[in-house]
């Protein structure tokens, strides 16, 4: 998986990416900047008729024009009123759209990415990510954008009005905003140095609030709450003195841009009144110069704020930025061949993997398995059992060799072909909150009632479930703590018996089950898989005496191979594996 460095990420780059999931909804944002130019023009409008009111209403004391005067301001602020509604609505509407999209392209992402992509990094790392990130952009579609669109056109025609008044009060305030510039970037600067590393302290706290929750059975077990704690609160401490410089930052900014326009304001009532006093503007006409001076003044400060707040924002969207660019490990080539049934042939040529560079874990290893065959591999923890079900199942490609099924590379069939054909049986069965029924539905989303019955009754679940409250609408917590192990693994054994695939993948599906309980299924299970290929990780070798093949490992090679008579006679590897079983009293 190729990974981007932060450090050649342009930030413009993470910002147009950013703003690309607005893209659908230009028509809104079109309608937006309208409103947002109607706001501006009504804003700009009233200081220039107290103007004409100073200069024409009270000077020449015309009743008539007061009342119009009064009746056209309530109208701009209704048409106002109307156009800032709308704006409202047209940012939420945006924000929530836009947001939808890019948990929906994570959510994607994360699919292509696959299982190497989550074994390689934390369920609290990606959350805290996807949480964190997905909030800050939220802003960015809700606030910051808008924003400085509407900041932007409120600014050009405030020049424009601020230059039809008076030419000379226009340039004298250049300086005020250059003492501004002046001091402003070398504060952002700092600032954006600080929102670097609150982005990165926000995903690790994040982390560390999902591994403490994730923890708490262990964390009570081990009697480590104190541990735990000092280590959130370690991370807390951190998070929050970055915010209080962050704020820090802003304040101080804040400060600066307040100095820098009343400075101008002093400036401009002194050079004003000499104006007026010459008779180069009215009275009229420099108040309405002042008060459009001193928003706009703080409209355009605002836009640099915005633009370094923006900025800091993309720091962290740059994490987001990253994730949705990683190039998936496991590609589905074009024109994939697609089979409508797969027989369940499968075949190791000089295959040889490993996780990282230098630490091989199979070694050139070939193997034939035939349609219809019971096949086991055996071999001490960490051997490569496991890793030649993620090989069959191409959640890793092989670094060399060929791996097929049915003559067919495995990297030439779809993942739909590869997935819809092989069903997996794991120790540790995941469990949804949700019902029952929908748990065995993971297997096959569109079986029928019937078929949710009898897979629930092949796999000895069913007269439990009808002993429940809400018998196959019974809810279940996350992840089934109120389940025991045994009951987890009759659900996994339902989902397989509902999916039915032509090649079965098992890691000891019933040793959590008790011996009667496991009888049983096994009988159902013996029945299920008769014409099907069957590989399991043996980790109690009792149920693979009758398999047709059993494959010993030893270091990532194949050093033993045969039936279980036939490697008992060869009074080697395996046969020590059947000797310790027996001591330990699993045999």
């Amino acid at each position: 998986m190729k990974n981007i460095n932060s450090k050649e990420i342009s930030l413009i780059k993470v910002y147009l990416w950013a703003i690309s999931f607005i893209r659908p909804y230009l028509s809104k944002v079109l309608l937006l900047i309208i409103c947002g130019l109607i706001i501006s023009v009504s804003e700009l409008i009233i200081p220039k008729m107290f103007g004409y009111f100073i200069d024409d209403v009270l000077k020449n004391k015309k009743i008539n024009l007061f009342v119009y005067c009064l009746f056209a301001i309530l109208l701009i602020l209704l048409l106002k009123l109307i156009a800032t509604a709308a704006k409202e609505y047209l940012q939420r509407y945006i924000q929530e759209n836009s947001v939808r999209d890019l948990q929906w392209n994570i959510v994607t992402k994360l699919r292509i990415l696959g299982v190497s992509y989550l074994e390689k990094n934390s369920t609290g790392k990606i959350l805290a990510l996807v949480n964190t990130e997905v909030a800050a952009l939220q802003e960015l579609y809700r606030r910051y954008f808008p924003e400085i669109i509407q900041h932007i056109l409120f600014v050009f025609i405030s020049v424009y009005f601020m230059l039809d008044i008076s030419l000379y009060l226009s340039i004298s305030i250049i300086p005020c905003f250059s003492l501004y510039y002046l001091f402003g970037p070398k504060i952002e600067k700092k600032a954006s140095n600080i929102a670097k590393k609150l982005a990165g302290s926000q995903i690790n706290l994040g982390q560390k609030y999902y591994e403490s929750v994730s923890l708490l059975k262990e964390l009570n077990v081990f009697n480590s709450f104190e541990w735990d704690l000092h280590k959130t609160l370690t991370e807390v401490e951190n998070n929050a003195n970055l915010y209080s410089k962050r704020y820090w930052y802003a304040y101080l900014r804040g400060s600066i841009r307040r100095f820098t326009y009343y400075f101008g304001a002093i400036i401009l009532i002194l050079l004003g009144s000499f104006l007026i006093k010459e008779g180069t503007i009215t009275a009229g006409e420099f108040v309405s110069f002042l008060l459009l001076y001193l928003v706009t003044m703080h409209k355009l400060t605002s836009i640099i704020t915005l633009l370094t707040e923006q900025k800091m924002l993309m720091f962290q969207a740059s994490k987001l930025y990253e994730f949705t660019h990683l190039e998936p490990t496991i590609k589905e080539k074009e024109g994939a061949i697609h089979l409508n049934k797969v027989e369940g042939n499968i075949n190791f040529e000089n295959v040889s993997f490993c996780y990282t560079p230098n630490n091989p874990i199979l070694k050139d290893l070939s193997f034939n398995i035939k349609s219809g065959e019971k096949i086991a591999f055996v071999g001490e923890s960490g051997c490569g059992k496991s890793t030649i079900a993620k090989l069959i199942t191409r959640f890793y490609d092989c670094n060399s060799g060929t791996i097929s099924i049915d003559s067919n590379p495995i990297n030439l069939l779809s993942l739909g072909t590869i997935r819809q054909s092989i069903g997996i049986v794991f120790q540790d069965v995941y469990i949804f909150g949700s019902t029952i029924k929908e748990n065995i539905l993971f297997g096959n989303p569109y079986a029928s009632e019937e078929e949710i019955i009898e897979a629930s009754k092949a796999a000895h679940l069913h007269d439990y479930i009808m002993e429940l409250p809400d018998q196959y609408n019974t809810k279940v917590d996350e992840k089934g703590v109120t389940l025991s192990g045994g009951l987890k693994q009759r659900v996994g054994l339902a989902r397989l018996f509902i999916m039915n695939p032509s090649i079965v993948l098992m890691d000891e599906p019933t040793s959590a089950l008790d011996n009667i309980t496991e009888k049983n299924i096994q009988k159902s299970l013996d029945n299920f898989l008769v014409g099907k290929t069957v590989i399991t990780i043996a980790h109690r070798l009792s149920t693979i005496r009758n398999y047709d093949h059993i494959y010993v490992l030893d270091n990532g090679k194949i050093t033993e191979s045969g039936s279980h008579g036939d490697l008992l006679a060869k009074n080697g590897l395996y046969k020590k594996f059947i000797i310790q079983t027996k001591e330990a009293g699993l045999l």
